[in-house]
């Protein structure tokens, strides 16, 4: 199923670590560019605009309403009979 986010913009230097921060606002993403170029000379600061994500999933939970599931399990151990 496709689920639609909000835009965001991270700050990647080429030949830096990855980016960790998540811009709301392409301004506030190009300032931050800016900022760490300035402080930096020599090295390329790039804004990137995030437009598609991908999330393999291996397990989901299901619940059923049976009443058999506490709502805070302490420890499921305890409710296995063997």
């Amino acid at each position: 199923m496709s689920e639609v986010q909000p835009l965001f913009w991270c700050v990647w230097c080429e030949g830096g670590g990855n980016p960790t921060v998540k811009h709301r606002e392409f301004t506030s993403a190009k300032a931050e560019a800016q900022r760490l170029a300035r402080a930096n000379p020599g090295r390329r600061f790039v804004v990137l605009a995030a437009a598609v994500a991908y999330v393999k999933r291996d397990l989901d939970e299901v619940r059923f309403s049976s009443g058999f599931w506490p709502d805070e399990p302490s420890d499921l151990d305890d409710m296995i009979p063997f």
